[in-house]
């Protein structure tokens, strides 16, 4: 128990309270407590060392940059450009977008599985067409997409 003692001076008599402070260390037990059992452990750096002599490795050649798939959607259809080449148009049918001509065309350009996809809808787009969109490039097996604004697009396909 803490206590607190007050001298009197002249009429006045002394006090002594007692403070009893076990309350106030239940609570501090119980926020450290839980702060330790609620604190997100960051991942400790690692690095791993080998001892052993490494052979010297042999010199990798330059590749060169990744080229870059953009497929724009738009009121009109599907709008593809891959690296340097024209853009190729895939018109929209009476009945909505075509995602199998997406998908033979992109068959048709035999890309790796590690290209880049950018789809790029316009804002009046609905989402179910920018998913069809995606799932056409992935029943291809491109599974890197990025999703970009349709008027940088436009800018890269000179449009």
């Amino acid at each position: 128990m803490g206590g607190v003692q007050e001298v009197g001076t002249g009429k006045k008599k002394s006090q002594v309270i007692d403070l009893n402070l076990v309350p106030m260390i239940d609570l501090m037990i119980v926020c450290v407590t839980f702060l330790l059992m609620t604190a997100v452990w960051t991942q400790t750096g690692r690095i791993n060392v080998d001892q052993s002599v490494q052979k010297p490795q042999p010199k990798q050649e330059q590749t060169e940059p990744p080229k870059r798939l953009t497929i724009m959607v738009d009121s009109k259809g599907y709008t593809v450009k891959f690296a340097d080449s024209q853009p190729v148009s895939i018109p929209k049918a009476e009945g909505g977008f075509l995602p199998e001509k997406l998908e033979e065309h992109l068959k048709s350009l035999e890309l790796s599985k590690e290209q880049k996809v950018i789809v790029a809808p316009e804002d009046t787009i609905p989402y179910k067409d920018m998913i069809a969109t995606m799932d056409a490039c992935m029943v291809v097996g491109l599974e890197n997409l990025v999703v970009a604004d349709v008027d940088a697009a436009r800018n890269e396909m000179g449009m």
